[in-house]
């Protein structure tokens, strides 16, 4: 009865054993240490684009595609450890080279005999994929850097914020160094006297479900402060409350101190332009002159021209403007000069002979 007993169980075990093979959504293949392929299932046959006598000729040497360095990697690992795990590429009846994951265990038959058995899955599509999005986060990293900027991602609900490796390079940190737990616009990296306006803004924008636009200081890592502008908006869900905040920055320092230096510059020129005008009534009327509003560099440089002899539109063609721009100035000249036409503006201020 007892053996029976046993006898019925082995065979019971070998049809749903047999059932499990033949039906399996992944390939299975039995190997001898040698490569010999000894069986393929059917998905095996399908994945692999061969009928099941082809792969046993063929073997693991005329399956896989041997350019991959990946095999060796694999193969040493499953004779160390009796077994392995990886994703190497194999080649298909059609010559195609396809992304296989892979699960090798070594094991010993009835007889004794080594025996392998590999489970394969064809991974091409998520591989692709994977590459791919590596690449355009590659792609993302290296446009962030060119353009000094960075992304970063406020989840309110686990008030968890997330930073983008260009961002990180602005701070000057690295990804071990970031705290996911600091909200954004109240942690160290924002300097002391911007980050109750920057909390503020924030604030308000998740209360009115708004986007936003701020400027403010950023502390580096190795202390050097950077002027940062940041826009992002909320986003909310199907019920209208807000989720996430997503924003942008970037390091606009360099072209903040331009344009600072171009105002400061700018300035400069204004008060030199009024000195020489001034210097220009006083030497040429050989008097007192009358107290008169200075003239912009721009309408110095038109009544230059003027007193060249060129018309408002030849004017307008040398310096790039609009006729009615020139004539606008005009106007504004001999209003400020108190003159009654072109000749007396140029003679009262740059002592050019009426």
């Amino acid at each position: 009865m007892v053996d029976k007993g046993g006898g019925r169980t082995e065979q019971i075990g070998s049809v749903a054993y047999r059932a499990l093979y033949e039906n399996s959504p992944d390939g299975v293949l039995f190997t001898v240490p040698d490569g010999r392929v000894l069986a393929a299932n059917p998905a095996a046959c399908q994945i692999l684009g061969r009928t099941e006598a082809e792969i046993r000729s063929l073997g693991r040497q005329g399956l896989a595609d041997l350019r991959d360095e990946r095999w060796p990697q694999v193969l040493a690992e499953r004779e160390r450890a009796g077994h392995a795990r990886g994703v190497a590429r194999m080649l298909r009846g059609d010559g195609t080279s396809i992304e296989v994951e892979m699960s090798a265990r070594i094991f010993h038959d009835a007889g004794g005999e080594k025996r392998t058995c590999t489970i394969i899955r064809d991974v091409t599509e998520r591989v692709t994929m994977e590459r791919e999005l590596r690449h355009s986060r590659e792609q993302l990293a290296e446009a962030e850097r060119v353009a000094q900027m960075g992304s970063w991602e406020w989840d309110l609900a686990a008030d968890r914020v997330s930073w983008s490796d260009g961002l990180l390079e602005l701070y000057g940190i690295t990804r071990d160094e970031f705290d996911p737990g600091a909200a954004t616009g109240t942690d160290e990296r924002v300097f002391p006297e911007d980050r109750r306006r920057v909390s503020a803004t924030l604030r308000r924008a998740i209360a009115d479900r708004s986007a936003f636009t701020l400027e403010y200081r950023g502390v580096r890592a190795d202390g050097r402060v950077r002027t940062l502008r940041s826009r992002g908006e909320v986003v909310v869900d199907d019920a209208g409350e807000p989720t996430r905040v997503v924003g942008i920055a970037q390091d606009i320092t360099d072209a903040k101190l331009a344009q600072e230096a171009l105002q400061s510059t700018s300035s400069e020129l204004e008060r030199r332009a009024s000195e020489l005008q001034e210097l220009a009534l006083r030497t040429g009327a050989g008097h007192e002159p009358e107290r008169r509003a200075p003239l912009t560099s721009r309408q110095l440089e038109i009544l230059g021209l003027v007193a060249e002899g060129l018309t408002s539109a030849e004017i307008s063609r040398r310096l790039f403007v609009s006729e009615a721009t020139v004539k606008w100035h005009v106007k504004q000249i001999l209003r400020k000069t108190r003159s009654s036409n072109r000749a007396e503006a140029v003679a009262r201020v740059l002592g050019v002979p009426r």
